[in-house]
């Protein structure tokens, strides 16, 4: 007899002819059934190209939360003016706005309040590749990978966020990022003020940029 949350099958889990899919499905339902409700506003922030978005997705799912994708709630609450085919968010507006939302995971590139700002960080080498599948142009690509660089976004972060609520989340591989974020829901992983940071300012990345 089976136990654990509906959906769970153990026996599933251990068969491959299922793939990857159905495992994270099984997962999914699991992990959502350990947390049951969540009260939190959380961030997701990152340079684009580090998997916001998706990764945002997955643990709104999870964790019973809501995706605010700040990008399209602009476009659909707002008439902000179009620049270059991307929307010029008004920040002072915007944050206001999120301030009346509750149990929400922010996905943005741009930082606001919340309980917890995740930063999720990926090496220059592959941030080139994903942002070269999005057809960027290179100087576009360059200017991404120098803000992931030069610590931009962790910056920013810190301008809003005491450094013992900010988290840098490698996100290379979308399961093992999901997996550390939700440590850190739980209050087990390691903050930017003990020491959680990722370093690119190296030789080999700037040479990246000067190709």
């Amino acid at each position: 007899m089976n136990s654990g949350p509906p959906g769970y099958q153990p026996d599933a889990i251990t068969s491959l002819s299922h793939g990857p899919i159905y495992i994270m499905e099984i997962l999914t339902t699991y992990l959502r059934f350990s947390f049951i409700y969540v009260v939190m506003k959380l961030l997701v922030t990152g340079v684009p190209g580090t998997g916001k978005t998706t990764i945002s997705k997955k643990l709104a799912e999870i964790l019973n939360l809501t995706h605010i994708n700040v990008g399209h709630y602009a476009k659909n609450h707002f008439d902000f003016p179009i620049e270059e085919g991307e929307i010029v968010v008004d920040e002072i507006l915007m944050e206001e706005e999120l301030e009346k939302l509750e149990n929400i995971i922010i996905d943005s590139h741009i930082p606001f309040k919340a309980d917890k700002a995740i930063i999720l960080r990926c090496s220059p080498t592959v941030l080139f590749d994903r942002l070269s599948k999005r057809n960027y142009n290179m100087e576009k690509i360059k200017d991404n990978l120098l803000s992931e660089i030069l610590d931009y976004v962790v910056c920013e972060a810190k301008d809003i966020f005491d450094e013992k609520d900010i988290y840098e989340v490698l996100s290379e591989n979308m399961d093992d990022a999901i997996k550390e974020i939700l440590e850190i829901v739980k209050g087990k992983g390691i903050s930017l003020k003990n020491g959680n940071h990722h370093n690119f300012l190296t030789e080999d990345n700037i040479l990246l940029i000067e190709k």
